[in-house]
C-alpha cells in the first residue's frame, strides 16, 4: 500500500465517521465544560482521533490558551480552524505544557499566538491522541433445547489520557490508525527493505469495519465505562455439527491418518427479526446454560468474529460440555457413536507455492438414528480448487468450502476429493 493510499483511506474513514455523527441526536450547541462545544471520537485501536469545537475569545495579534488536551497528544498530528464561515486566522506558534497541580482532567495546556485582526469565538481542533482503548464483551444465555438465545453485548471504553470527555459522539474502528505516529522512512531500494515497508502498511487493515454509537456518552478523565451495544432477549436458533479438515491437514500428512473430532455448533442470524440488526465487532463471549430446573452453569468461551447485518452468527460450544449438555438428545446419542478417519491418499508438491493432495473421509454412524454433519474445508490464501469430489460441495466467501452429508442409522459414508492450492 502506498503512502498516498494510506492517506487517502484515513481521510475516507474521517469523512464517513463525521457524516455518520453529523446525523446524530444532537440539538444544537453543547454548554460544556471548559469552552468545549462538541466532542466527536473515533477510537481506533491504537489511538484516538478528535474533533472538537471550542469557543474563546483572543484579540488580534495577542496569545491565546486553553486546557483539556491529554498530554498523549501526537503532536504533529495538530490541526487548528475556524469552526466558523468567518474569515479565517492564522497561528505563528503553540505549544504545551502541564496543567495545573491537582487538576486531573485538565491535562495538557495549549498555548498559541493569534496572528490575524480576527477576534476569534469558535474553532475546531483535529489531533490524534492515546491511552483511550476500547474492545466488545459478549454473553449468552442458552435455554435448555438451545432453541431459544439472550444476548448481551457491551462496549468498554477505557480512558488513561487523564481528561475527560463529556457528551461524546463516538465511533468505534476495529484496526489500527492508516499513519505511523513515528517517521516514515522510505524503504530503499533493496527489495528486502521494500517487503518490509509494505508488511508494515498491510498491518492497518485494508478491511476495517466501523461502528457508530448512536447516543451521547461522557467518558471519565481516567476509567472505564460499559455502554450496551446489543441487548436481545428472544432470539431463535439451531443446533449443528461440524468437522472441519483445513489447516495441517492441507499439508504432507505422511501416511498418517487423522481423527478429526465433530464439533457442536449454535447459529443464528444477525437481523432485526431477531431482535439483533446491528454489525457486532469481533470479541470474546461468555456462555452460559440454564437446565430444565432453572439450574444455570458455565459453559466457558467462545469467540465471536465480526458479523454483519444479515449474517450468520456461529458461537461454538466447548467439547466436554456439549458432550455433557447435549446428552439427551438424539443427535448427540449419534454422536456419542461416532467415528472420523481422514485419510490423505496423495499428495503432491508440484512447485514452491503449488501443491495437490487427495483424500478419503469415512463417517462412521454406530448409531440407530441418522445425524447431519457438515465438513468445511478452510483454504489459505492464495488461488484454489477443487479438482474432483464425489459429494458436491458449496461455497462460504473466498476461502471456504463445505459438504453436508446425511449419515444413516449404523451405517457409514466416505468423502473423496482433491485439491489444487497455489499459494501467495
Amino acid at each position: 500500500m502506498k503512502k498516498q493510499s494510506l492517506i487517502l483511506l484515513m481521510a475516507s474513514l474521517m469523512i464517513s465517521s463525521f457524516s455518520a455523527f453529523a446525523e446524530a441526536e444532537v440539538q444544537g450547541k453543547l454548554p460544556l465544560k471548559d469552552g468545549v462545544q462538541s466532542n466527536i471520537l473515533t477510537i481506533y485501536k491504537d489511538a484516538t482521533l478528535i474533533q472538537q469545537i471550542r469557543s474563546i475569545s483572543t484579540e488580534s495579534g495577542k496569545d491565546g490558551s486553553f486546557q483539556g488536551i491529554p498530554n498523549s497528544i501526537c503532536p504533529e498530528s495538530f490541526m487548528i480552524s475556524s469552526a466558523t464561515k468567518e474569515n479565517g486566522f492564522e497561528i505563528s506558534e503553540f505549544s504545551l505544557a502541564p496543567a495545573a497541580a491537582g487538576a486531573s482532567d485538565l491535562g495538557v495546556t495549549l498555548s498559541f499566538k493569534n496572528t490575524t485582526s480576527n477576534l476569534l469565538k469558535e474553532i475546531q481542533l483535529l489531533y490524534l491522541f492515546k491511552n483511550l482503548d476500547w474492545h466488545i464483551d459478549y454473553a449468552f444465555y442458552f435455554s435448555p433445547n438451545y432453541e431459544d438465545v439472550k444476548l448481551n453485548a457491551w462496549i468498554e471504553v477505557n480512558n488513561k489520557s487523564g481528561v475527560a470527555f463529556p457528551k461524546a459522539q463516538i465511533q468505534f474502528i476495529d484496526c489500527l490508525v492508516p499513519a505511523s505516529f513515528s517517521p516514515l522512512n522510505p524503504p530503499s531500494d533493496s527489495q528486502a527493505d521494500i517487503q518490509s515497508h509494505k508488511k508494515d502498511a498491510l498491518t492497518l487493515s485494508d478491511h476495517a469495519h466501523a461502528y457508530v454509537y448512536d447516543q451521547l456518552v461522557d467518558i471519565p478523565a481516567n476509567g472505564a465505562k460499559r455502554i450496551s451495544w446489543v441487548n436481545s432477549q428472544a432470539i431463535k436458533a439451531k443446533q449443528d455439527y461440524r468437522l472441519f479438515v483445513g489447516g495441517a491437514y492441507l499439508e504432507d500428512m505422511e501416511g498418517k491418518p487423522a481423527h478429526p473430532v465433530v464439533e457442536t455448533w449454535i447459529s443464528f442470524q444477525n437481523t432485526k427479526e431477531q431482535t439483533l440488526g446491528h454489525p457486532l465487532p469481533k470479541g470474546e463471549a461468555t456462555l452460559y446454560h440454564g437446565d430444565e430446573k432453572g439450574a444455570i452453569e458455565v459453559l466457558g468461551k467462545a469467540f465471536i468474529p465480526h458479523t454483519s447485518v444479515g449474517q450468520e452468527i456461529s458461537v461454538k460450544i466447548p467439547a466436554t460440555q456439549a458432550e455433557k449438555n447435549f446428552s439427551t438428545t438424539n443427535d448427540n446419542k449419534a454422536l456419542q457413536s461416532f467415528e472420523t478417519e481422514l485419510e490423505q491418499t496423495e499428495f503432491k508438491k508440484l512447485s514452491d507455492k503449488i501443491t495437490e493432495s487427495s483424500y478419503r473421509l469415512n463417517l462412521k454412524n454406530k448409531a440407530n438414528q441418522p445425524i447431519t454433519i457438515r465438513v468445511t474445508l478452510d483454504l489459505p490464501k492464495g488461488t484454489w480448487t477443487v479438482v474432483r469430489e464425489n459429494i458436491s460441495h458449496q461455497q462460504n466467501g473466498d476461502h471456504q468450502v463445505f459438504w453436508t452429508i446425511q449419515i444413516g442409522a449404523n451405517s457409514e459414508v466416505d468423502l473423496k476429493y482433491r485439491v489444487r492450492l497455489i499459494r501467495d
